[in-house]
């Protein structure tokens, strides 16, 4: 901390002799070192504090100044009183009436899969080192299926034996689920016998999200890596699996940057700066790939801390999803909160409960030809189920990372229900204290669940991103009249159920593209889904900030400017408050600031202050996608 305080605010705002100050220090004779001025004093802005955390559209108390001293807010008030606190080496910066917000926290973000990929594409010639990946479109299933197994046949063996190859079908932008590569490998007219005779030394991934196929020569490769055979339970039939998502993410990760983890650190760690440079001063999100976790820690060890603070969840006892790992989680116990400011840990999860359309756990009466392709990864008799229930009772917390449907929300709150009934000491007030999050928002909450949410104390993340994966079922297979499950934030407000932000799309276009859609309702497609479920723009403000925290146990730490509380805001190109809603997406940060250092400067703030920029300047296009 001393090494971030050292260089806070090191782009040398101007310097105003603190004349009062230093006549005080002279006649009392005290050394300057022991008196604590302010590292930096922020005026002549508009702090929005989001200090109200009630369900209201109150964003809390406004100020014009804030002073910071080592990571934290010291006081808030006007300009003229926080400028008495600035001693001789305090920095200053005058905002000029810009807006300031706390910093944005992401619930729900994979931020270390998302830079892997981004270096994969811009660096090939390193990429092909790593992994085979070969895009396949075709016309129709005959068509797929003949050019499949002409790329494993033709194209994979120049790349040795034992190296991945992924085979990439064709999907959609937005991941609903409807294009032809997804429907091509549901009808399941591949085997995986097929692709151990056209790729017999290699491991293979056939993906078009969210299904996927996956070779006996990959399952080997799984088990070598992690010591444990892939679950083949029914949702494993043949090859097939709605976890390869996973087994993607987590391949390259533990075989090739096995013995380069420093280099995926730095990887990760233009992501994590990509991330600032939005507004996001905290995220969430679960680890797959062992080696993403040992390139957190070695930035933590050369940096002593990353950019951004990330609250992980620990996907482990289902990596790769063996049967019977459930008894890992009695052998971990309650870890939440363990780490550092910048790096702890909210909990376990189970990896996915269910899958993205259309292969969501629902309680809609569907067709068979619909209902066949549900993934319902918790039913009773699962390993997922009982999973659960050991987590609930093993006094871990459990923090969910991907439940899409309302079918599977029901079998989790049977399973919290049924420990309260039978375990010794697990009583309502325990569960509750756990604070147990699920995420996504995809199909559910339903209005009759909301009040066993509550009383469960259950906390959601929501997000925009359904709107677009979601919608074509609706219109499909579901009912439109199913649009009010669909990240319900109005229900789930009213009910007083705790909700937070999250996107894992659409960044390019700024975060603030990913607020709007929750007070228009309207989704990358040009259609509204379930109007009545509109909320304002300060309730969604609350969910990336004041709300945001308690979901990654930092209630009291995070969310809020408030003295006492770690020193995360961002300076705002415009007024998010009051700008006209058609121009809401066009609000970009202008400076993000973590633990009292920055590490966002864009050019143009930097300029008018005739400084550096800090960090990647992003050029929006702000378009919908």
């Amino acid at each position: 901390m001393k090494k971030a305080l050292a260089i806070l605010f090191t782009f040398a705002f101007a310097f105003i002799p603190g004349a009062a100050g230093a006549q005080e220090t002279q006649s009392v004779s005290v050394p300057a070192e022991v008196v604590y001025y302010p590292d930096a004093v922020i005026h002549n802005a508009k702090i929005v504090t989001m200090d109200d955390a009630g369900p209201n559209q109150s964003p809390g108390t406004v100020v014009e100044a804030m002073a910071i001293r080592k990571g934290e807010i010291l006081a808030l008030g006007s300009s003229q009183a926080i400028l008495k606190y600035a001693g001789p080496k305090t920095k200053r910066l005058d905002l000029k009436g810009r807006t300031i917000i706390p910093g944005i926290i992401n619930a729900h973000l994979h931020i270390h899969d998302q830079a892997l990929t981004e270096w994969l594409v811009k660096n090939p010639e390193k990429a092909r080192e790593a992994v085979g990946v070969f895009a396949v479109r075709g016309s129709n299933p005959e068509e797929l299926k003949h050019r499949i197994e002409v790329v494993l046949k033709e194209n994979v063996k120049s790349l040795g034996p034992g190296k991945w190859a992924f085979v990439n079908l064709p999907t959609d932008r937005q991941g609903t689920g409807t294009g032809l590569g997804t429907t091509f490998l549901l009808d399941r007219p591949i085997t995986q016998q097929e692709l151990d005779q056209w790729a017999p030394q290699n491991p293979v991934i056939v993906a078009a999200h969210p299904s996927y196929l996956i070779n006996s020569r990959a399952k080997e490769m799984l088990k070598k890596i992690y010591g444990l055979e892939p679950n083949l339970d029914e949702s494993h039939h043949d090859g097939f699996s709605p976890m390869g998502v996973e087994y993607r993410r987590s391949a390259v990760v533990d075989t090739y940057f096995a013995t380069k983890v420093d280099l995926l650190g730095e990887i990760i760690l233009e992501g994590l700066k990509k991330a600032a440079a939005q507004g996001m001063t905290s995220f969430s999100s679960h680890i797959t790939g062992i080696n993403n976790f040992n390139a957190y820690m070695y930035l933590l060890r050369k940096y002593g801390r990353l950019p951004i603070r990330f609250a992980f969840s620990t996907y482990a006892g289902f990596q790769p999803n063996p049967e019977g790992a459930s008894g890992f989680y009695f052998r971990l116990g309650d870890r939440a909160g363990l780490g550092n400011e910048f790096f702890w840990e909210t909990g376990v999860g189970v990896s996915n409960l269910d899958s993205g359309p259309p292969m969501i756990c629902t309680s809609i009466d569907l067709p068979p030809e619909q209902k066949k392709n549900e993934w319902c990864r918790t039913a009773p008799g699962t390993a997922h189920h009982q999973a659960i229930y050991d987590i609930l009772v093993s006094g871990s917390r459990l923090a969910l990372g991907h439940n899409y449907g309302d079918k599977t929300a029901d079998y989790f709150m049977d399973l919290a229900e049924k420990a309260i009934a039978e375990e010794p000491g697990i009583t309502l007030d325990y569960v509750r204290s756990r604070r147990i999050t699920m995420d996504h928002c995809g199909l559910y909450p339903r209005p009759d669940q909301l009040p066993r949410m509550r009383k469960l104390g259950i906390m959601l993340s929501c997000g925009v991103d359904v709107f677009d994966r979601t919608y074509p079922w609706l219109e499909k297979v579901y009912g439109m009249d199913k649009a009010e499950w669909v990240s319900p934030l109005k229900n789930i407000v009213n009910a007083g159920v705790p909700v937070a932000w999250e996107t894992e799309f659409g960044l390019e276009n700024g975060i603030f593209s990913r607020f709007s859609p929750f007070i228009t309702r309207l989704n990358a497609q040009g259609k509204i889904v379930a109007s009545d479920q509109a909320v304002d723009r300060v309730t969604v403000m609350k969910m990336a900030t004041s709300w945001g925290a308690p979901f990654i146990l930092k209630d009291g730490v995070l969310g809020m400017l408030k003295p006492g509380y770690g020193a995360d805001f961002v300076v705002l190109n415009q007024d998010y408050f009051t700008v006209p809603l058609d121009q809401l997406d066009r609000t970009i940060p202008l400076m993000t600031v973590v633990g009292g250092e920055v590490v966002f400067l864009r050019d143009s703030l930097a300029k008018e202050n005739g400084l550096e920029p800090v960090g990647t300047q992003f050029q929006y296009s702000f378009e919908r996608q």
